[in-house]
């Protein structure tokens, strides 16, 4: 710290001494001005005669005040080697000189601020501590020259604006208190500022001899370096191919942990496809599945953000020009692509492109496309390194898509697509301490078919299962994505439905009651149409535990079959007193 006090001092100096120059310079100008107003408003404003004397001092303090800059200016010249006492006493001699100048116009009041022009350029160089002295000084000056002034004045025919010492003594008093207070949040601001510019300016020269001796250090390790690549050219060719080896491996070994640990599809084949996209160092990747009986190619993943050119992609991806890959299973290499060969190009300047088959059992199930925009991006080995990729991804898919089948075989209604009863009985209680921890509605709806016996006796088993298809694949299109739709047993159906009050579970029920109502039910020998009966209950009106919750909208529902049927009935609120 002492070392940057020392250079912040010396450096604070050398900034005065600019500044001492730049006033020693311009400075008469100043005093021009004011000696031009005062004699304008003493001719113009009060009408006095031409006042030869007070025109004489003033020229008199002028003539002073260019001489102390002249002194400022010799004295610049020697640079460092000057005392800072010369500097502090030609500075003094301005201050007064300025005041005493200020005094003498008709308007000084207005113009005591010119006196600290000079005191100003200190507390910008040297800070407050500095610019103490010369305040006080200044304000003395002022106050001293004022007062003499005025005294002087008095029986002469010169005036002044007003023959009042207290009020110049106020005005001036009031302008120095101000500045003061200037002065010294200018210095904290300025005493900040310099702090860190010249520990930045430190940390700089200390770097920059790091820097040197690093610089050294490298040429010393350059010229050993070169030494030793003379005699190991061999080895780093073959550390190279090593290296490719390992990155290969590694890529292999992160899509084999993504087999094993990721059974989303869609969120597996993304990350496959931004690994791909890594290693290949590809303009874009795209990963299209097959589906439908005619194996149609459907885009799952790409790295084409633009819409309209993903909509090109999806058009044209099932075009002829990559059945070698779709229908006989073969790579594709091409480092000259023209757009009209490849219409899933067009517009986006792709002058190479790789097309690898994803092959499961000897079927097809997608593709890799890979493109860049320059020619002769590829080469055989990137052709070598895609296709053990794409048997990667296609375990991959093969494992996602038993694990989707065994997901939904343990979730599922085989009949109805609808929720399993154990799937349900998890998300209620789930979905419950939810609505309790974050105190928003819980909603419970229980439906069963009006008659269905009779309709499993009259039609048969075959027909009653066409019904239970045929509601559920009704409600299904009429929830809501976060509501849960479960098979509870036989003709029983439940519907869990979060932020939903009894009021709108009630309103929901009912839309479902008329909906059913209207469908026909066919099995193109047989048609009818059915009703179902509805109870409703919902958490924290009806009921405080999930079991409640279940009761009372299956009482609700007890309600209705008796009520008549084909309608919903409500559960009671619960008292909770």
């Amino acid at each position: 710290m002492d070392i940057i006090e020392h250079h912040r001092e010396g450096k604070n100096f050398e900034s005065y001494i600019k500044y001492e120059v730049m006033i020693a310079k311009h400075g008469w100008t100043v005093f021009l001005v004011l000696f031009i107003e005062d004699l304008l408003a003493r001719i113009y404003l009060d009408s006095q005669d031409f006042v030869a004397p007070l025109i004489f001092v003033q020229i008199l303090f002028f003539a002073l005040f260019y001489g102390v800059n002249l002194m400022k200016l010799a004295l610049s010249k020697k640079g460092k080697e000057v005392p800072k006492y010369a500097f502090t006493v030609a500075k003094i001699l301005e201050i007064v000189i300025v005041a005493a100048f200020v005094s003498t116009m008709y308007h000084s009041p207005f113009f005591y601020s010119v006196a600290l022009l000079p005191i100003a350029f200190i507390c910008m160089s040297r800070g407050f501590k500095n610019t103490t002295p010369y305040i006080l000084i200044g304000l003395a000056a002022q106050m001293g020259n004022q007062l003499m002034t005025l005294l002087l004045f008095r029986n002469t025919g010169i005036k002044l604006l007003d023959a009042r010492f207290l009020l110049y003594f106020i005005v001036i008093a009031a302008q120095y208190l101000l500045f003061t207070v200037f002065c010294h949040v200018w210095s904290i601001v300025y005493e900040e500022y310099l702090r860190s510019e010249e520990e930045n300016n430190i940390l700089i020269d200390r770097l920059g001899d790091k820097y040197v001796q690093l610089e050294q250090v490298k040429k010393e390790i350059q010229a050993h370096y070169d030494k030793i690549r003379e005699t190991n050219s061999q080895l780093e060719e073959a550390n190279n191919k090593l290296t490719a080896s390992v990155a290969e491996f590694f890529t292999l070994q992160q899509i084999s942990q993504a087999i094993t640990s990721i059974f989303d599809m869609n969120e597996l084949l993304k990350f496959v496809n931004d690994v791909i996209i890594g290693v290949m160092g590809v303009y874009h990747s795209t990963i299209a599945l097959c589906y439908g009986p005619h194996n149609k190619l459907k885009v799952q993943v790409s790295s084409i953000f633009d819409k309209k050119d993903l909509a090109i992609v999806s058009d044209y991806i099932n075009s002829d020009v990559l059945k070698p890959s779709t229908e006989e299973g073969r790579s594709m290499i091409d480092n000259a692509v023209n757009p009209d060969d490849y219409p899933f190009t067009k517009g986006r300047d792709i002058q190479s492109m790789i097309c690898v088959p994803l092959l499961a059992k000897g079927k097809t199930l997608g593709i890799v496309l890979i493109e860049h925009n320059m020619k002769d991006a590829f080469d055989s080995e990137n052709v070598r390194l895609l296709e053990i990729i794409a048997q990667q991804v296609s375990t991959a898919i093969e494992n996602a898509r038993l694990y989707q089948q065994m997901h939904d075989l343990a979730t599922l209604d085989g009949l109805t697509g609808a929720y399993n009863r154990l799937y349900f009985q998890d998300k209620l209680m789930e979905e419950f301490k939810k609505a309790q921890d974050k105190g928003y509605d819980l909603s419970f709806i229980i439906f069963d078919i009006d008659h269905f016996k009779k309709f499993n006796d009259t039609y048969g088993h075959l027909f009653g299962d066409q019904v239970l298809k045929s509601i559920s694949a009704f409600i299904t299109k009429t929830l809501r994505k976060e509501d849960i739709f479960a098979r509870y047993g036989g003709e029983e159906f439940v519907i869990l439905m979060p932020h939903t009050t009894l009021e709108q579970a009630r309103e929901k029920a009912e839309d479902l009651r008329q909906g059913i109502s209207m469908l026909t039910v066919t099995d193109r020998v047989v048609s009818a149409s059915v009703t179902v009966s509805i109870g409703v209950s919902s958490f924290p009106q009806t009921a405080g535990r999930p079991t409640e919750l279940v009761k009372t909208a299956d009482d609700a529902l007890y309600a209705a079959k008796n009520g008549g049927r084909n309608q919903v009935c409500v559960a009671q609120p619960r008292d909770n007193k």
